[in-house]
């Protein structure tokens, strides 16, 4: 965590507050992260998806 916070020039409690999901990133932040981390901004959104729990679509209502 300090490490990364370096990395970043951020604070290591805020680290610690994105692990524990106290404070959502922005895009920006989301990129400074997967940077500082060494991974494929494409990849970390691929497992941010799986990560998260399945939403499932709305039903379209037909109309009469």
């Amino acid at each position: 965590m300090r490490e990364l916070g370096l990395r970043m020039r951020m604070p290591h409690s805020w680290i610690g507050k994105v692990e524990t999901g106290e404070r959502r990133l922005d895009v920006e932040e989301f990129v400074r992260i997967s940077r500082a981390l060494e991974i494929d901004i494409k990849e970390g959104l691929t497992l941010l998806e799986a990560a998260l729990p399945v939403i499932k679509p709305i039903k379209k209502r037909r109309v009469l």
